[in-house]
């Protein structure tokens, strides 16, 4: 079974590129999601994500990677706060360790979790 799926199925040959996969509330990977074994790094929320509506005062549940890739891309932001020194390689690695290690994502994803943001800080995230 080839596990090399990616939407955008450009060669990524940057090593600063974090390619994000989706997960349901249970840790699963959703229909939609790209997933490989050595193109995308970790998995984050990506089902049923409450959003803004386009109703004044509402929301509504959306789906997507698109609700994924921007909590992977906050978390590294704070990374690079809280980790002044490291280099960004430092900080991809950092992220990679810190997923909450999942048997449906051994197989599809890098590092084979789930983006775990206070793990990622060093125990440091606070609202």
């Amino acid at each position: 079974t080839n596990l090399e799926f990616v939407h955008d199925n450009r060669t990524y040959v940057m090593d600063n590129i974090v390619v994000v996969a989706a997960v349901d509330p249970l840790g699963q990977l959703a229909s939609f999601s790209n997933y490989g074994r050595t193109k995308v790094m970790l998995a984050a929320p990506g089902v049923g994500i409450n959003s803004c509506s386009s109703l004044p005062n509402q929301f509504k549940t959306n789906s997507g990677t698109s609700f994924s890739a921007p909590q992977v891309a906050a978390t590294l932001a704070m990374m690079f706060v809280h980790f002044p020194f490291d280099s960004y390689s430092q900080i991809i690695d950092r992220l990679r360790l810190s997923v909450d290690l999942l048997p449906s994502l051994e197989s599809t994803t890098i590092s084979g979790g789930r983006l775990n943001i206070n793990r990622a800080l060093g125990g440091k995230f606070v609202l």
